[in-house]
C-alpha cells in the first residue's frame, strides 16, 4: 500500500487489532420496534359529527363500543377515532415516527376530511408517544424473566427469555397515564388563557390606535 512502518506503524497495528478482536455488537445495539402506538388531538371543527359523518363516508368504519369511536386500517396500521378529538395511533412493524404521520395522512388528508395544510401540520405536530415494544436479541436463550419495578413510576417494563423472543432482551416503554393527563391539562389551560387574554390584547391594541 506504501505506507511507511516506521511513520504509521503503530496505527495500522491499532486498526488490525479493533478489526479482530473488538466484537461486532459493540458496533451499535441492534434493536427491533414494534407495536408502536401514540395519540393526537383534532382541532375543534373535526369534532363535529358532520365530518365524523363524512369520515364514515369516506372509508371510516364504526364501531361498536359506547363511545362510538370510529376506526381506520391500512398497511401501516389503524387508527381509532375518538368524539372527543383523541386519535389513537397503532404503527405496524418496523415501526417509525414517518410511518406514523403517513398513517395520519391517509385517514385525514387523503380521505379529504382535511384540506388546509395548516390544520394537518397541526396535527401532525400533537402527535405523541405512548408506547413501544424494543427487541434486543443477544444470540443465545435467556432464562425467563420480568422485572416491573418501574412500571408505574417510568412506564418501563423489561423482559427477557419470553415466550415470543426467547433469545432477545425486550424493553416495553410507555407513557405513563399521568403524564399524559398533566400534559393534556397543561394545554387546555393554555387554551382557556389564550381565550381570555386575546380580547384584552384586542381592546389594549385599539386603545393604542386612538392614542396614535
Amino acid at each position: 500500500m506504501g505506507v511507511s512502518y516506521r511513520t504509521h506503524g503503530k496505527y495500522v497495528a491499532n486498526l488490525r487489532t479493533q478489526w479482530k478482536y473488538h466484537h461486532r455488537n459493540e458496533r451499535g445495539s441492534k434493536c427491533s420496534i414494534h407495536a408502536w402506538r401514540g395519540w393526537c388531538y383534532l382541532l375543534g371543527a373535526l369534532r363535529t359529527g358532520e365530518v365524523r359523518a363524512r369520515g364514515v363516508d369516506v372509508g371510516w368504519l364504526a364501531s361498536r363500543a359506547r363511545n362510538r369511536w370510529l376506526l381506520w386500517k391500512d398497511r401501516l396500521g389503524r387508527l381509532q377515532w375518538f368524539e372527543t378529538g383523541r386519535v389513537n395511533l397503532y404503527v405496524r412493524k418496523p415501526a417509525t415516527l414517518g410511518k406514523a404521520y403517513q398513517l395520519i395522512c391517509n385517514g385525514f388528508s387523503f380521505t379529504g376530511l382535511v384540506t388546509d395544510l395548516k390544520v394537518l401540520e397541526g396535527i401532525l405536530a400533537s402527535v405523541r408517544f405512548k408506547g413501544a415494544h424494543y427487541v434486543f436479541p443477544v444470540g443465545q436463550r435467556l432464562p425467563q424473566l420480568t422485572i416491573n419495578l418501574f412500571q408505574k413510576s417510568n412506564g418501563v417494563i423489561i423482559k427477557v427469555g419470553d415466550v415470543t423472543h426467547p433469545d432477545c432482551l425486550e424493553i416495553i416503554a410507555t407513557y405513563p397515564d399521568w403524564a399524559e393527563r398533566n400534559e393534556r391539562l397543561f394545554e387546555q389551560l393554555n387554551d382557556t388563557l389564550g381565550q381570555v387574554l386575546q380580547p384584552l390584547g384586542d381592546v389594549r391594541r385599539k386603545d393604542l390606535s386612538y392614542v396614535s
